[in-house]
């Protein structure tokens, strides 16, 4: 019997209270501090989670640029491991905000948890060509498109989630009848050994993993975000709805500071390239060269609406999803 998402947010809460980590300028020193608590200077201090990787490098690089502080917040980083790990530490008042999936938070709601999306997280590319995921085989694979992956081992980051979705938009696109992958759960890093072991077929990667195993010699043979839409917004950043609610002053100002740091990084990609050697540990050369998520700033309601029908489909919800009570504006 299929375990409830309700079931696994709430095992993964303390992953979330353990995978946090600080950096440099105004996000120091703060990990201890109470949320909403002011500042010696009148800022407002807010705890605020991201999964690991470019999501926190995102929120990290508004930071330091003072998109947010422009906008009256102090704001303390936390990362966890994934979207799903930081809704019950934002159920249970310990964060201000948590950035998730969109298809974490559509199942939260649906479950009931007393949560809202507040912003637009990761996105991906208009241009297919520009995609920061894809799905990868060996150099010597017979497998030569995404129609090719019907009853082959296709490794994921996590199971019946945005892979389902996307995996099966692909498949389709390319002109599978009945997309039927079999999916093996494994981090991101164990991906490209257990390509070249033969442990599975394919694996669907995104940056800086998706970079380096084409280094290698591997081949991309799908798109499956920009097959399911180009432009597909995939993250979201959440609020518990009473404080979203209750303070609506609090929402506006963290949405400004999200909007600011997207259309930096639209304007300048270079600069936030350079940046992330140091916020996201990624070396110099890699970075230069990988493809960039996209930042909308605000909340793309096709690419909500179409991951949330997507998923009553594959079976991932059973309710249909309320975008204007779950999405503020």
């Amino acid at each position: 019997m299929r375990r409830t998402i309700l079931a696994v947010l709430l095992a993964a809460a303390s992953l979330a209270a353990s995978a946090c980590t600080n950096y440099g300028g105004d996000l120091s020193g703060g990990a201890g501090l109470a949320a909403g608590r002011g500042s010696a200077d009148g800022l407002r201090q807010i705890k605020v989670m991201d999964t690991a990787g470019m999501p926190s490098a995102f929120l990290t690089y508004g930071v330091q640029r003072g998109y947010f502080r422009a906008e009256g917040l102090d704001v303390r980083m936390q990362t966890s491991a994934g979207g799903a790990a930081a809704i019950p530490a934002l159920v249970n008042g310990g964060l201000d905000v948590a950035g998730s999936n969109v298809v974490s938070a559509v199942i939260a709601m649906n479950r009931g948890l007393p949560v809202r999306m507040v912003g637009s997280g990761t996105s991906t590319s208009t241009d297919p060509e520009r995609d920061f995921s894809g799905l990868v085989v060996p150099a010597g694979s017979p497998i030569r498109s995404a129609a090719d992956l019907v009853g082959k081992k296709v490794a994921v980051n996590t199971l019946r989630n945005i892979n389902d979705i996307v995996i099966d938009a692909s498949m389709r696109k390319a002109g599978a009848a009945a997309p039927n992958a079999r999916y093996v759960e494994m981090g991101f890093p164990d991906m490209a050994p257990a390509l070249e072991r033969g442990d599975v077929d394919a694996a669907m990667l995104i940056e800086p993993f998706l970079t380096t195993a084409v280094g290698k010699g591997m081949r991309v043979v799908g798109r499956p975000y920009s097959d399911t839409r180009h432009g597909l917004q995939i993250g979201t950043f959440l609020m518990a709805a009473a404080k979203a609610r209750e303070q609506p002053e609090l929402v506006s100002a963290f949405q400004a500071g999200v909007r600011r740091t997207a259309e930096s990084i639209a304007r300048d990609p270079d600069a936030f390239r350079a940046a992330l050697p140091k916020i996201a540990g990624f070396a110099p050369a890699l970075a230069a060269k990988i493809n960039l998520p996209g930042w909308n700033g605000t909340t793309d309601r096709a690419s909500v609406e179409l991951i949330a029908s997507s998923m009553r489909r594959l079976g991932l919800t059973d309710e249909p999803f309320d975008y204007d009570k779950g999405v503020l504006k």
